[in-house]
């Protein structure tokens, strides 16, 4: 066995690692917003294609989407588990893609500009796992063993409430006309997905991946707390 030691200088791993992260903090955050509201778009467009194939025909590509980017507890079964992620990025209907992707577009400038470019990587990413973790458990103790989840509502909403920790004052439109207080549009969620996880009154929403994504981004407020700069 050969023992390496690492230097500590200009050369060690460390060292290459923060410089790296210097330079992903250097991009512009505009890049990765819209990074990802691309990535959501290009997903979108694979879903209307697959089904345009299908339709005449091929559901080769609608059953790879299917097994890649929908959380399913066959695809957990089955090993995959980056639907934790992928699923995450994944929307089928028009209405889904443009309410999410609005809400996004609000809500990701202003948080990137208190995290920085990785930190709100972080908690975009950590966000959408923790969701879709918070989804696939609460099915399964439920029964549920033929639901389909997808979308990118609880990244989002990891992102809102994050910043509503951060700038409880600050006012959200509901519906995009409504003003409310950031804590208030929070809690109202909150109360509102669990009052349909604990009913199921089938409404079609993933209620426990919403939970899920505004627990996420509570925990990730309160991790970071001591290091965020002042609004």
């Amino acid at each position: 066995m050969i023992r390496t030691t690492y230097p500590r200088g200009p050369l060690g791993p460390q060292s290459a690692f923060e410089r790296l992260h210097r330079a992903f903090n250097r991009i512009s955050p505009n890049v990765i917003v819209f990074g990802i509201l691309g990535l959501n778009l290009g997903v979108f467009v694979l879903w209307s294609t697959a089904k345009a194939a299908a339709s005449e025909g091929d559901r080769s590509l609608l059953q790879w989407m299917s097994e890649n980017f929908l959380l399913h507890p066959t695809n957990l079964r089955q090993g995959r588990f980056w639907v934790l992620l992928t699923s995450s990025f994944s929307h089928e209907g028009v209405g889904h893609i443009l309410i999410n992707a609005f809400t996004f577009f609000f809500l990701g400038p202003p948080t990137i500009g208190i995290l920085g470019n990785s930190a709100f990587l972080a908690l975009y990413l950590g966000g959408g796992l923790f969701s879709a973790s918070a989804s696939a458990i609460w099915h399964r103790m439920k029964g549920h063993w033929n639901y389909a989840s997808h979308g990118a509502s609880g990244a989002i909403y990891s992102v809102m409430s994050f910043f509503a920790f951060v700038a409880p004052n600050a006012t959200f439109l509901l519906f995009g006309i409504v003003p409310v207080p950031a804590w208030a549009m929070v809690a109202g969620v909150f109360a509102y997905d669990t009052y349909g996880a604990y009913t199921e009154k089938k409404s079609g929403t993933d209620e426990a991946a919403h939970i899920g994504g505004l627990v996420a981004g509570a925990l990730y407020y309160f991790a970071r707390s001591r290091g965020l700069p002042p609004l």
